[in-house]
Order: C-alpha cells, then structure tokens, then sequence
C-alpha cells in the first residue's frame, strides 16, 4: 500500500487545488484507498473517487431533456421472466422451446442480455454468426427485441443505455485530474465511455506486484502499474524471495465452524482491537453462519460485507414461513410452526401461544381457510350451549375466529392458480402489521422486504399456476441480502476475498482454501459459450479464465497485505465424510513460510488440525474437550447434582444396558385396585386394549399407565386426502348406511339392482367429508374418491353372495360406549367389563351368529389358520363373548366371527374363526394371563421388532437400541410367554 499512497500524495501534491477523481469499481475501494491515504498522515484537497457508472450517470442527467428511471436488477429479473413465458407461449423460440421457464433460468438470460448489451450489442447489432446453433442466436435476438421494447414502453434505463447516453454526450474534460485504479473492471462500453472523457496520459495508482504467475491479460485502461515488491510479492517465485521475516501463519481446522473460533482465538491472543482485523472467505455460504452465530451468542460486533440473507432474520423466517402455510394450503401444523418460532405476533386480546396451539390441534382443523373458520365457530357453538363452561373460554375461541376470518381475507386462497400482485400484497400486509421484531437485524429486514415487494407490485398483476407462483415468491424474497455493510470502528470485518486488494488492515485472516473452495472450476455457460464470446469479442469475459482470476485477485490481496497474515483450510467435510486438500496456495505459503521452496503437500498435510479450540466459545466446546480428552474423566456427583435431568438420565440408561429388568424396562410396582379391571370395577378394557397388551406390554404401559400420547394432527399432504382411519371410517359409513336402507326395504343386496344406490351413497358421504375436510386438490380428490368407489363394487359383489346364507341384524352395534352398558366377560379370577363397537351382526339361516369386522386395509397379519396370532388377535372371541352376554343370546350362539377385508388390497378376502369351545377356552386363558401381566406390573417389550413397525410410540421405547442378548434377558414373563404359546 506504501506505494499507492505515495504516488497518491504526489499527484494531490502536485495538482493541489484542481479538481482529482480517482475511478475505481465500487465505492467500497475507493473507501479503502481514501482510509489507507488518510492513515498514513496524507491529507488532499478537492480529492474525489467515482465509478464509471457514477460518472456517465452525472454526464446524462447533466445533458438529459428527462430524468433517468433506472431499471432495477430485481424489476428486470421480474420482466425477463415475462418475456420469457410469452415468447414460449406463442412458440417463438425454437432453442430455449423446451426449457422451463423459472425464476433461475430468467437471472441466467438477464444475466446474458446485460453482457451481450454492455459489450454493445443490441437486438439489430447482434452478430448471429458468432452462435454455434443459429436457433440460440434467433432466440437471443427476439429475447433482446422484447427487452428493448420493455425498456422503451416503461421508460427504464438500464447500465447499458445510460452509458451509450453517456458515450453520446462526453467530450474530453481536461479541467479535471483523472487517476485510475489498477485493474479496473471495464465493459466495452464502460471503455468507450472512459476513452472519450480521459485526457492523453491519465495516472494510475500502483499495486505491490504479483511475481510468479501469469496475469490475466489487460487493455491500456484496465492494466497494472506495479510498485515497489512487497514480502509476500514473491510467493511463487521463492527463488527471488528477499530474506526477510515473513510474518504469515497457517492453521486447519475440522470444519468451518472451528475454522472461525481458531480465528477469534488469534485475534484475542494478538490482542488486536477488533477494527484493526479483516477476515477474508472463499465461501460465503460456509462461513457467514458460524460467523453470525457466534457474533449473536456472544454478542461481538461485526460486520458484514455481503451482508446476511433476510432468512437470518425473523421478518425473513416469516415470509419463509408464510408461503409455506399458502403453500400447503394453509395447514395448521405451519402455522403452528410460525408461532412456536416466535416469528408472527396476533396482537392484543390473544390468548397464549400454548392454548392457540391446543385448540387448533383438538379441532382436527388439518387446512383450508373454510375449515379454520367453520371448526372455530363450531366450537364456539358448542361451548356457548353447555352452562358449565367458562366464559373466557367462549370469548378466546370468538377472538380466534374473528383474527383468522379477518387475516384470511387478506391472504390468498389455494387454487391451481393464484394471482402474483395478491400474494405479494398479502405477504407485505403480514410483514407490516403482524412481523415479530427485536433487533436491529429484524427492522432492516422488515424495510428490505417491504421495499422489494413494492418495486415488483406495479407489474406484478398476473394469474400464475401454483408452482410458478411459489418458484418466484421464494426467489424474490429469500434470495434478498441484507445488513451489507463497509468496516467500522469497533468492528471485526468478514467479507469476500475477492474485495481485499485495497485494504490497510494489520491483521489478516484468508479462510477457506480448501481445493474445492478455492480457486474455484472454470466452467462454461452454456448461454454464452467462451467460443462464442471470443467470436462476438468487445471484452466479453471467458469463463475458463476465472480460476486464473480468482488465482491473482488472492495473490494480489496477499501481496498487498504487509502485516500479520493467516491463511487457514477446514481439511474435512463431514457431510462428505472424507478428507479435503489445501489449495495450492496454501502449500506456497507454508513453502515461503519455513524458507523451503521444495516442501510438498505431504509435510504440509502432517500437520495436525485441533477438534476444539484452546477457547471456550460455548457450552458445546467444553462438552467437546472433555470427549476428546485422552484421560476421560467421568462427571462427579458435585456436577451431575446441577444437572438432574442428566443425572437421572444417565441411571436410567445405565438400567436400561444392563441384564437386569427394572423399572426402566417396565417392572412396575402396580396399584391393582387402580389399574386391574378385575378390582376396579370402573375400569373398563376393549379389545384394542387387550391387543396391544399382547403384543407388547411396555407399549400397554406406555398408553394406558402413563398415558403417554402422540400428538393427533392432521397435516397436510399435496399428494393424498383421507389418513388410513378417515377412509376406514368413510368406508365403514357407506357399508352401515346402505345396509340400513335396503334392510328397512326388506331386501337383499344385489349387484344388478343395488349398484347404483351404493355408489349414491358412497358419493354422497365423500361428498360430506370433502366439506368437513378439503382435499389438496381435484386429481387427489378424484383417485381417492375412485378408490373408494371400487372398495364398494367389490363389497356389493361380495355381499351379493355373502346374503345368500345370512341376513344382517345389527350395524355399528355398540357396549360401554356413551350411555350403553358395557358387556361383561368372566374369567376366573374375576369378571372384566368390555366396550366396543362391532360392524355387522350377522344371522345365519339356521339362526346362529355371524360376527363382521371390517377391515379397510391390507391383510397382512392375518392368516387362516392362525386365530390368535400369539395374543395379537383377541377382537374376534372377544366381541362373540361380549354381544352373546349384551343380548342375552346365551353360550355358543355366535358360531363365526370373521375379518373382511372390501377393499383392493383386500380383494374382498374373509379371515373367518370359528368360536368353537376350544377356541373360546384358550382365549380364555389368555385373557386370564394378559390381566395378570398388569396385576403384577410386568411391562416387557415385545420379542418380535416386526411388531413395532407401525408403533406410534417408538421414538418413547427406543427398542433398537437394546443389545439383542440383554433384551432376551428382560423378557423372561412367563405369563406372556404362556401367550405367545397360542397361535
């Protein structure tokens, strides 16, 4: 920098009073050069830096009839996207015919036109000979066409325009003193531009040379002026490398996140002020994170260059989650989300979040406007009829329903097709008036926001299918940055490296060159293909040059640097789970570094990377250190004493790993008068209970003795409608209620004559379902209801020749349930009362009985020899006990129960068993043994892991983890055992 500076002082010197500007590419150098110029002790009169854009844009306001509206990137992207879909639609493009139109195709062809445009190029000047395929060089003409005719019609201005504005303006200014930058970035038209206004021999500010490599080819007004060597000038040409100290370091980490801590490590041991730090990455996306997240934890100032994406924010996490809650058609379980992540606020009167949670998820809401406001005001019904009920109660389910119906019609309703302007416009009127914001993070975002929406409304008033519509929603308003920010005092600032040449800071930090960060690959576009940029010339830039590039712009930024310098890697990937290289940088740095030009990767890579910093961070740091200890020292009881969820965790984990069954297991001491039905004569079991018992006792214990419940919800699913329980439910509905009115006509059911009134029937309840709960969509609506109609073609058929032999006597036939008495079934050692609802009651012609279940599912599970499936059966003696008792029908009536299966999957197949008194004595016993099992609190889990394959409960069991020898040691009750004996 020392000879910047000093050529810089020269010229202020020599021209004192006339008027200097300093052309650079962005404002940020030009801040750089001016705060290295300053610190030095230089001080400059009538001293100015400008970009080229700045100065075309004063020249054509200076000599323009109308003001300039320039065309904002984002409007732009917006009306490119546009062009795109309408060229398509009218089969206009023969090249790009096939592509889908999308939000990242639009930037790629906006991205393309504004090259082909700042190398002065237009739709009539387009050289076509230049394209391989004449079909890409039609298609970018018309495209440009289009674009021209935008710009035109809306009277935009883009970089382009104003600068061939500019060229026909300027006139060669020899009042000011004109300096450039090295290596200035300039378009062919920027060259022009600058060509016509330069005097004869401009100045240039020099740049520590770069020795060693090739430098990227450079015109007159984008060349190097190189100034005196600096100590890393030399670092790939150690031959000529003076013998100096080289005050450069190098460290690796595991991943990028310690990568970072190792870097804040150094800046406290260097007892740096943090302003007088600079940390340059390779990759935003790696190291901005951890970055953020420290700075937030730990509360450091920093600043960030890039800036943070808006989703760092709670305003951008709201909108993320706001298109998914339209998206998924406004299922509850998103908004859930939004409010357990504290993003939307409901402003005064609500109730608390935990209670709205409650409700939403008790009235089975699953999605759609209509069915928020139609549950809620159901419930409000409800509850206003019954005296008991609290008024508060009422008044929170009102409050509810009165937020929802206003904010839903604001929102957008879930169609195939949505308009843009109301989806932008509803998104903008949460934001302002519902965003949740505490920081000064979250009010940028907010501004941010709301201005880019407002930039695309004007154009924005389309109808757009619902995957475009949510394609270019996530685009335009997650894709935005924000909190972009230069250096400031008190601050520690992260930024590309690709903006360090020009810095004057002491201590400096290159992370992530890693090989596969750094230099990047030198790819091809396949819009602009190099050999087509070279054939259309005007400076357009290769892409294959870009790794070159990346290579000097690194080099020159270290050259620059004359200070401390660190360069680091992260030399693992654990997403990959293998090792990564050093860039080759990194081995020239260590090379110059222990004087030693011939050292290879292999010294560099024996060195070793740390796990952990020697800092303390966070909590998780320490936790770290202590695992990767090479004495391992177990916790004390002084530390476990303040942490007793963990204490106790840890004895529970050390029960559950050893032979030995405990309470951890599920032995139990039980409270019989409670829980053993025999005793407690108001406990009644069904058969499901029973079931479940059998087939794993610890889940038994798990639902009925500690009560222990999945959260019930239905969420939403674009792809299917009814869960497996609501279309059972829907198939037993139609089955009861055609079996109704064809009994009360005193008919049998026959396929020729009854076809159409089941399916009647059956269009009619799904009818119903459809407005209790919406399907996603019409496709899904329509195969579900198709579906459903077979399962009733293949029923009729079946009870076609089912009625041949029986008639039906009772439909949904319930005990115990609501005001009915429970059936009672005795066992020896005590009666046990039963509730439950059987499907169909049948009657044979010689009047014995015939028990149905339905089943709407597929058979498996179920075979014909094998009534009781060890326990895992028990429905079928069970409710041929209980109807024989409820009706008085006495001992042995019911001769069959049987499990029908009307459905596809089932094909209409009957397990039927036959309740024989053999039968009836062995699932006596069982019963006998299964209520021992509770008596005596022996929970085990189940031997057979195939039975906890459709377990709701298996992320509470955590049976795989169990060693296999230590399960079998566990499950030694012999009572189970004596039920698994029955097949």
């Amino acid at each position: 920098m020392y000879s910047l500076v000093n050529e810089l002082n020269q010229i202020c010197t020599q021209f004192l009073l006339k008027e200097k500007v300093v052309i650079v590419d962005s404002f940020e150098i030009g801040e750089q050069i001016n705060e290295a110029f300053i610190k030095s002790g230089q001080r400059a009169i009538n001293l100015k830096y400008k970009t080229v854009h700045n100065l075309a844009m004063n020249l054509v306001e200076l000599h323009g009839e109308e003001p300039i509206t320039v065309l904002d990137g984002t409007v732009g992207v917006h009306f490119t996207y546009n062009i795109l879909k309408e060229l398509k639609n009218q089969r206009k493009l023969r090249y790009f015919s096939e592509m889908e139109i999308t939000p990242s195709f639009s930037h790629a062809i906006y991205s393309t036109l504004q090259n082909l445009r700042l190398a002065g190029y237009n739709a009539g000047t387009l050289r076509k000979d230049a394209f391989l395929a004449p079909e890409k060089a039609e298609d970018l003409a018309a495209i440009l066409t289009q674009y021209e005719k935008m710009l035109d019609t809306n009277h935009f201005s883009d970089k382009a325009s104003i600068l061939s504005k500019a060229i026909h303006f300027a006139q060669r200014n020899e009042k000011t003193v004109f300096i450039l930058q090295s290596n200035l970035h300039l378009t062919h038209l920027e060259e022009l531009f600058l060509g016509q206004i330069l005097p004869e021999g401009s100045l240039k500010l020099p740049l520590a040379p770069v020795l060693g490599v090739n430098i990227p080819e450079r015109s007159s007004l984008s060349s190097i002026s190189w100034g005196e060597p600096a100590p890393l000038s030399s670092l790939y040409q150690l031959d000529e490398a003076e013998e100096r100290t080289v005050n450069i370091e190098i460290f690796t980490s595991k991943t990028e996140e310690m990568e970072v801590k190792h870097v804040l490590e150094k800046i406290k041991s260097f007892r740096a002020p943090l302003d007088e730090c600079l940390a340059f990455y390779t990759n935003a996306d790696s190291y901005i994170t951890p970055f953020f997240n420290l700075s937030q934890k730990l509360d450091i100032p920093i600043t960030f260059g890039e800036g943070l994406s808006v989703v760092y924010s709670r305003p951008g996490r709201l909108v993320s989650g706001l298109i998914t809650w339209i998206q998924s058609n406004y299922s509850v379980q998103s908004f859930i989300d939004l409010l357990n992540e504290g993003l939307i606020t409901l402003g005064d009167g609500s109730s608390s979040k935990s209670k709205i949670i409650r409700v939403l998820r008790d009235l089975q809401i699953g999605w759609s406007k209509e069915r928020y406001l139609t549950q809620l005001d159901n419930e409000r019904k409800r509850l206003s009829e019954k005296v008991e009920e609290s008024e508060s109660l009422v008044n929170e389910i009102a409050w509810l329903h009165q937020w929802f119906s206003k904010i839903f019609k604001k929102l957008p309703d879930s169609n195939q097709t949505f308009n843009y302007k109301k989806c932008l416009s509803s998104i903008a009127y949460i934001i302002k008036n519902h965003s949740k914001r505490s920081t000064k993070l979250d009010e940028i975002s907010k501004t941010t926001l709301l201005e880019e929406i407002e930039k695309i409304v004007p154009y924005a008033d389309e109808e757009l299918g619902r995957h475009d519509v949510f394609e270019k929603l996530n685009d335009l308003l997650l894709s935005i940055r924000v909190n972009q920010s230069r250096p400031k005092p008190g601050y520690l600032h992260i930024t590309s490296y690709k903006k360090a040449v020009y810095h004057s800071a002491p201590n400096v930090f290159f992370l992530g060159l890693d090989n596969r960060k750094f230099p990047g690959n030198s790819g091809e576009d396949p819009l602009l293909l190099d050999t087509e940029r070279i054939a259309l010339g005007n400076k357009m830039p290769l892409l294959r040059e870009m790794s070159q590039e990346n290579t000097y712009t690194l080099l020159q930024a270290l050259a620059h640097s004359t200070g401390k310098v660190t360069v680091s890697y992260c030399d693992f990937s654990i997403n990959d789970n293998r090792v990564i290289n050093p860039a080759h940088v990194i081995l020239q740095c260590y090379r110059m570094r222990i004087g030693n030009k011939d050292a290879e990767f292999k010294d560099l890579i024996s060195q070793t990377s740390d796990l952990v910093s020697s800092e303390i961070f966070e909590d998780k740091d320490y936790w770290t250190k202590k695992l990767i200890d090479d004495n391992p020292s177990k916790l004390n009881e002084g530390i476990l004493n303040h942490f007793l969820n963990v204490k106790q965790g840890l004895l529970a984990e050390s029960a559950r790993f050893s032979e030995s069954y405990s309470e951890y297991d599920g032995l139990i001491q039980m409270d019989s008068s409670q829980y053993d039905p025999r005793i407690n004569q108001e406990k009644t079991m069904s058969a499901g209970k029973l079931e479940t018992l059998a087939r794993c006792p610890y889940s038994y214990f798990l639902k009925e003795v500690l009560r222990v419940r999945p959260i019930e919800e239905v969420s939403y699913d674009a792809n299917k409608w009814l869960d497996p329980a609501t279309r059972g439910s829907l198939l037993h509905s139609i089955f009861e209620t055609f079996y109704k009115e064809i009994t009360q006509q005193k008919v049998k059911p026959t396929y020729a004559i009854h076809s159409d009134k089941i399916m009647e029937i059956a269009v009619g309840l799904i009818e119903k379902e459809k407005e209790v709960l919406p399907p996603p969509n019409e496709r899904v609506y329509q195969r579900e209801m198709n579906d459903i109609l077979a399962c009733c073609d293949i029923f009729l058929n079946e009870e076609e020749i089912h009625g041949e032999h029986y008639n039906p006597l009772h439909f949904e036939y319930s005990f115990g349930i609501g005001d009915s008495e429970p059936a009672i079934i005795k066992l020896p050692s005590g009666d046990v009362k039963i509730a439950g609802i059987i499907d169909r009651v049948d009657q044979s012609l010689d009047g014995r009985y015939h028990i149905i279940d339905y089943k709407t599912g597929s058979t498996y599970g179920y075979e014909k020899n094998k009534a009781f499936k060890g326990g895992r059966q028990l429905q079928h003696m069970i409710y041929a006990l209980a109807i024989e008792q409820h009706l008085n029908l006495g001992e042995g009536a019911v001769e069959e129960s049987s499990y029908y299966f009307p459905t596809m999957k089932g094909m209409a197949q009957r397990f039927t068993r036959k309740q024989d008194i053999t039968l009836r004595k062995n699932g006596l016993d069982i019963l006998q043994k299964l209520i021992d099992v509770i008596k005596h609190g022996h929970f085990e889990m189940t031997e057979d892991e195939n039975d906890c394959k459709f377990c709701e409960l298996k992320l509470v069991c955590r049976r795989h983890f169990y060693d296999k020898d230590s399960l079998e040691k566990k499950q030694s009750n012999q009572k189970l055992t004596g039920v698994r004996a029955y097949d």
